[in-house]
């Protein structure tokens, strides 16, 4: 049965849809993933011949897609200070407690 994700753990695993074996050995025999060219289980994300069709599969053979980035604002709206000076009938309208 194919699944689209990682497992319970976030590591890339051959039950899901989106894992391809590049030297198009991998075969179903019964319940388990069978790779013809090691003649042994499917190690998954392992391999050096796993790859993700999406591209998300990361480097530590975890799934890239449910990590999550954290991004933090390292500048924040308030540190930036707007000096504006106007002339003419507009910097009569505005007070200059108004600009700030």
């Amino acid at each position: 049965m194919k699944v689209e994700g990682p497992d319970n753990n976030g590591l890339c695993w051959p039950k899901c849809s989106l894992f391809k074996c590049e030297k198009k050995a991998l075969k179903q025999m019964g319940k388990v993933l069978w790779c013809e060219w090691l003649e042994q289980q499917c190690v998954g994300a392992s391999c050096a011949y796993a790859s993700c069709i999406r591209n998300k599969l990361l480097s530590n053979n975890r799934c890239g897609l449910v990590i999550k980035r954290a991004t933090r604002d390292e500048i924040k709206p308030e540190d930036f200070k707007v000096n504006v000076k106007l002339k003419g009938k507009l910097a009569n309208i505005m007070n200059d407690d108004d600009i700030v």
